[in-house]
């Protein structure tokens, strides 16, 4: 796993780097430079197939925009790499030259050097006077991780002016604008298609409207080692970190050993909940699914399953499960590995008491979703007396909103201390949905989910999220690794959904639909 660093961590990794472990600065800045000059001729030779970007072959034409620190010194190092493979390169200085830091100016002076490779220097002010200002690529080299507030000047000029291009854009560490501590943008910030960060991504990208700015993060090893970071507790997820943890399947496994998932799910206007959640958790692996329903409901969700088995409970008037269905669930909790709990159950008060029982009593592992978080909303101190140790929750911003009883805002400001402290206190595995997700253990790290896309945002995804996580933990994965794995898995059955047919219509049922490709996927590398 990457480790996702604040501004500050970065800035003493830097240091540990350069100080303590003698790695020369320039070196690293070198390594920099490279990382994007690699990246800008990777998308090139690949955007003919790219409509948005399509770069005609033979015309390869950067404007570079360079502050006066360290991320202008690596826009130098990019411009004089690419000056050398005959890219024309134009070098735009939005501060005086006399400001430099130490290492851009090094860098500064070595362009200066090779004016011939087709490198000019200007300045911003004679740039804007020009009239040929076409490109094919733009390279946002202006401020680094360590700007914060309100971008003014010409910077707010410069960006502004990048933005309204069609280039392809390239932010180096951190698009201009951008807050890497909050992920504010409190005037204006470059837009970038791809943001190739420096060392580690940052923890500002998985914050407030970040994605909106960075695009596709890329993240550029430059040789500094892991015992340079330390005291980190946050990590970025990826394919191969699923790989390792990813369940296996014994030889001689048979339907009962991967995995009896009892489901208590649906009401009378929300039997889709149900279904979603149960189908997911078959679909991921699980041997054997028992759908608890409102015994009004039987008939038209008999008819719609297969593989799934439902049982009808007694309902209550309005169509949800009754309070005198507890006795029967809780003879179905002991036969299973795992209970998943709220599925669109509603709010019915009779409804919500039985959710609470359910957590009151289960010595199974638990998973709690949708209406089930509801019923804690109040009841808190009921996961303090829990039976289980191993309970999973799974809210949307809105539900953790409600259940911690924060505003929003403020809990988007302090998501992730918020998150890890709840996991903390209530000693349970929070999975908190969004853009990204991400998952908060009672150890308090954090694990940053890289997969899915805005297709996703559609009724029914939370419920089918919720039946995979459940699947994993009956397959053997322990309640973090089943939510980790689970959360990864989902996300890229999105994000195959979304490589078929768009991202416009997705809906839920076609992340059930490419949960095996996704697997699949992962367990093949």
């Amino acid at each position: 796993m990457k480790t996702i660093l604040t501004p500050q961590q970065m800035k003493s990794a830097d240091e540990f780097a350069i100080k303590t472990l003698r790695i020369p600065s320039l070196r690293l800045m070198e390594k920099a430079g490279s990382a994007v000059v690699t990246e800008i001729i990777h998308r090139i030779h690949h955007a003919q197939s790219d409509r948005k970007h399509s770069v005609v072959s033979g015309s390869k034409t950067v404007f570079i925009f360079c502050g006066k620190g360290n991320n202008g010194g690596d826009g130098f190092v990019v411009a004089r790499l690419l000056g050398k493979k005959n890219f024309a390169v134009t070098v735009v200085l939005i501060e005086s030259d006399k400001d430099l830091s130490a290492d851009a100016r090094a860098n500064y002076e070595r362009i200066q050097d090779h004016s011939a490779d087709r490198i000019e220097i200007t300045g911003f002010g004679a740039f804007l006077k020009r009239k040929k200002k076409k490109c094919d690529v733009i390279v946002d080299a202006m401020l680094g991780t360590s700007f914060r507030g309100e971008l003014k000047g010409d910077y707010r000029k410069a960006v502004e002016w990048c933005n309204k291009r069609a280039s392809l854009k390239i932010a180096v560490d951190i698009p201009t604008g951008l807050d890497g501590e909050t992920g504010q943008v409190l005037s204006s910030a470059f837009r970038a298609d791809v943001t190739v960060t420096i060392s580690n991504p940052k923890i500002g990208f998985y914050r407030g409207r970040a994605k909106e700015f960075t695009g596709e993060v890329v993240v550029a090893d430059i040789g500094i080692p892991r015992k340079a970071i330390t005291n980190v507790n946050t990590m970025l997820v990826e394919s191969a970190d699923v790989q390792k943890t990813f369940p296996r399947r014994a030889i001689n496994s048979h339907k009962h050993s991967v995995g009896k998932i009892f489901a208590i799910a649906g009401s009378k206007s929300m039997m889709g909940a149900a279904l979603l959640c149960s189908q997911s958790a078959m679909r991921s692996g699980a041997g054997q699914v028992i759908l608890a329903i409102p015994d009004t409901e039987y008939p038209a969700i008999a008819k719609r399953t297969l593989e799934v088995m439902p049982l009808g409970l007694p309902a209550t008037r309005q169509g949800s499960i009754a309070f005198s269905a507890i006795e029967e669930m809780k003879q179905r909790i002991g036969w299973s590995n795992v209970v998943l709990l709220g599925c669109g159950m509603s709010r019915n008060a009779e409804t919500q008491e039985v959710v609470r029982e359910v957590i009151r009593t289960c010595s199974r592992s638990l998973v709690i979703d949708a209406d089930g978080l509801n019923a804690l909303t109040g009841h808190l101190d009921i996961l303090k007396k829990r039976r289980t140790k191993n309970v999973v929750l799974t809210p949307h911003r809105g539900e953790f909103s409600r259940m911690v009883g924060m505003a929003p805002d403020m809990i988007e400001e302090n998501i992730f201390s918020i998150a890890s402290d709840f996991a903390k206190k209530f000693n349970v595995v929070l999975v908190v949905k969004g853009a990204p997700t991400f998952v908060a253990h009672s150890n308090g790290k954090i694990f940053v989910n890289s997969t899915g896309n805005p297709g996703m945002s559609t009724a029914g995804s939370g419920d089918v999220l919720a039946g995979i996580i459940a699947s994993f933990i009956g397959q053997g994965n322990s309640a973090l690794d089943a939510s980790v794995n689970g959360v990864y898995i989902h996300g890229r059955a999105g994000d195959l959904a979304a490589e078929k047919n768009g991202i416009h219509g997705m809906i839920a049922s076609d992340m059930i639909h490419y949960l095996p490709a996704a697997i699949q996927g992962i367990l093949k590398q």
